[in-house]
């Protein structure tokens, strides 16, 4: 069904864009270059047709290089065969002719028509055409000899003719604007489905590839004159230059599309480097037709542009090649890139003869437009697929995420009735004893009670010390951890003659809730220490983030310092603590004088 689809489209797209040639005007038409800069009159052309140097191609082709010359194209028009006034329509078939006109000469009389420029003069737009033609009246007793000048300095012109009858005209105008709208509808359908698809996805990165399609939209309405007949006529800036600039922003938003929706591997930084520099150099180009614009010069900018633009898109297709080759996008992708690309190479190589209808229906733009259709289709495709894909993985991810949180949660509740009953059966053990030990001991009266009393008491503190430090958990995570932080903080300063201030500083990092412990029982058994030992008066403790890499935790006080090795053997605060930066593969630098101490610890924020 899907390829039926496809057939179809192409098949309506490729009758869009052809054009049947009328072969018999080519028959008889005969052409004279004279350089432009020798200026002759229509009387001396016609002097130079009657002596015969007026010549025929053997192998007359559609596309002409003039260069310097000024190209003339006779032929002629038999008398009507009807009483009743006849109109023969001639049409060239280029949007984009700089300059055409045409003389009439029936016998000795000499009709001028008007002239037409893609710059200024229009006067095709009254018969609601997209092409410069001439609606030429048909004598009845005598032939009509046309004579047609054509200039063109630039690049190559497109010498394509059609010379109908007013019926055979006006069919072929509606049959072409027919497939026309059928062309822009699919355009606008596919851009609005995107659009809607991004928005409803939430994938805001699709939307530069329908804006790509507008521009698309856009350089088809300017290269088939539609613009220039209905938008822009009056527009000298916008004839010139509004095909070059859609091509540009098209070229700027589909490198930004590359960039941000393609999923590469980190290790993918020149392919990333590439499509980026891509897009920025066609933003460049765009302000040189901002200047342009309001300061006019840079005649022939476009072709300065569509050299750098061919520049840019050559090297996106070798970075295509390698990202197809690196299994890192699908081939129907590259495909859907090269083919574009190949149809302008090939429409500006190939150069069909008038008489192969079949080949002028490949040649110029139509095979072109027929690959873009090939390739929104394609990366319609691919957005599509991709979208959807990595949403499934996520609600996949999601669900496996939540019987995990929800075994944990199982699990945490079997750990915490474990260590209840671990707890109760430790403070069994351990107090039983001492509680037993120090009853027996008031009951006997010796005169050794009071010292044996404080030896139990002594025991008794240190082992309900060390439970403590081996039981208790703060209950803090990476949701209420500053807040706990500064519970903490503001209790001791409340309760405490010394002044602790702080300052806390994480943001936009998740942290696992054994490192939330870690860091807080460090914090608490520093302050804890500064308080009983250091003598101080301030404790200063801050928290930062260096770069979502690393949190580094500093204690400051301005007491009196300590020796580090003394303090190792009196008690476990400060081996607690190098444990503890240990667990969390932190590291522990102490600075430490008369002035005061520095406890300075580095953790990592990898793997949280």
């Amino acid at each position: 069904m899907k390829i039926k689809l496809i057939f179809l489209l192409l098949l309506l797209t490729l009758n869009s864009f052809s054009q049947e040639e009328s072969s018999s005007i080519y028959h008889s038409i005969s052409f004279f270059k004279q350089p432009s800069k020798n200026a002759v009159s229509i009387t001396e052309i016609i002097k130079n047709y009657e002596l015969g140097n007026f010549e025929k191609e053997e192998h007359p082709k559609i596309y002409k290089h003039l260069g310097g010359n000024t190209l003339w194209n006779h032929f002629s028009l038999l008398p009507a065969t009807s009483t009743k006034k006849e109109y023969k329509y001639f049409t060239i078939a280029n949007p984009y002719l700089p300059y055409g006109k045409i003389y009439l000469k029936k016998g000795n009389q000499i009709d001028t028509l008007y002239k037409v420029s893609n710059n200024k003069e229009f006067p095709h737009k009254n018969i609601f055409y997209r092409y410069p033609v001439w609606k030429i009246p048909v004598d009845n007793n005598i032939k009509t000899d046309v004579f047609l000048e054509v200039k063109n300095k630039d690049t190559r012109t497109r010498m394509s003719f059609f010379l109908e009858t007013e019926n055979q005209f006006l069919k072929r105008v509606e049959t072409e604007y027919f497939y026309f709208g059928m062309f822009i509808a699919f355009l606008i359908s596919m851009a609005f489905i995107l659009v809607f698809f991004a928005i409803l996805k939430k994938e805001y990165t699709v939307l530069f590839y329908p804006l790509y399609i507008f521009t698309v939209l856009i350089e088809f309405l300017a290269g088939k004159g539609i613009g220039v007949q209905y938008f822009w006529s009056g527009s000298e800036f916008a004839i010139n230059n509004i095909r070059s600039i859609s091509q540009t922003i098209g070229v700027a938003c589909i490198g930004f599309f590359y960039l941000k929706f393609y999923k590469l591997n980190k290790s993918q930084v020149i392919p990333k480097l590439l499509f980026k520099i891509g897009a920025y150099i066609a933003l460049t180009l765009l302000l040189f037709y901002i200047y342009k614009f309001f300061f006019g010069g840079l005649i022939v900018l476009y072709l300065y542009v569509w050299t750098i633009l061919k520049v840019i898109a050559f090297i996106w297709v070798l970075n295509h090649l390698y990202l197809t080759i690196t299994k890192q996008l699908p081939i129907y992708l590259v495909i859907a890139f090269i083919l574009p690309i190949l149809a302008i190479i090939s429409g500006q190589i190939i150069n069909p003869s008038v008489h192969n209808s079949l080949y002028i229906k490949f040649s110029g733009s139509t095979i072109y437009y027929i690959t873009l259709v090939i390739e929104i289709l394609l990366f319609t495709r691919f957005i599509f697929g991709s979208v959807i894909e990595t949403q499934f993985k996520y609600f996949k991810l999601k669900k496996v995420s939540n019987e995990l949180k929800y075994n944990f949660q199982n699990k945490t509740l079997a750990f915490q009735h474990t260590e209840r009953n671990n707890l109760v059966n430790n403070v069994h053990d351990t107090f039983g004893g001492y509680l037993e030990a120090l009853k027996l001991r008031l009951l006997q009266k010796d005169e050794k009670t009071p010292e044996k009393v404080e030896e139990i008491l002594d025991a008794f503190y240190k082992d309900y010390r060390y439970l403590l430090n081996s039981l208790y958990a703060p209950k803090v995570n990476a949701d209420n951890f500053i807040d706990s932080l500064i519970e903490f903080c503001t209790k001791i300063d409340r309760l405490t003659k010394h002044k602790i201030s702080y300052n806390f500083n994480l943001k936009n990092i998740e942290l696992s809730q054994d490192k939330c412990v870690h860091l807080y029982r460090i914090i608490s058994e520093l302050t804890t220490n500064a308080i009983k030992y250091s003598k101080a008066s301030e404790i200063k403790i801050t928290l930062n983030q260096h770069k979502n890499q690393l949190i580094t935790l500093e204690v400051n006080d301005n007491g009196i310092g300590f020796d580090e090795k003394i303090i190792t053997k009196k008690g476990l605060g400060l081996e607690s603590v190098k444990n503890r930066v240990k667990q969390i593969n932190g590291t522990l630098q102490i600075n430490t004088n008369k002035k005061g101490s520095n406890f300075e610890i580095n953790i990592p924020i990898t793997n949280d």
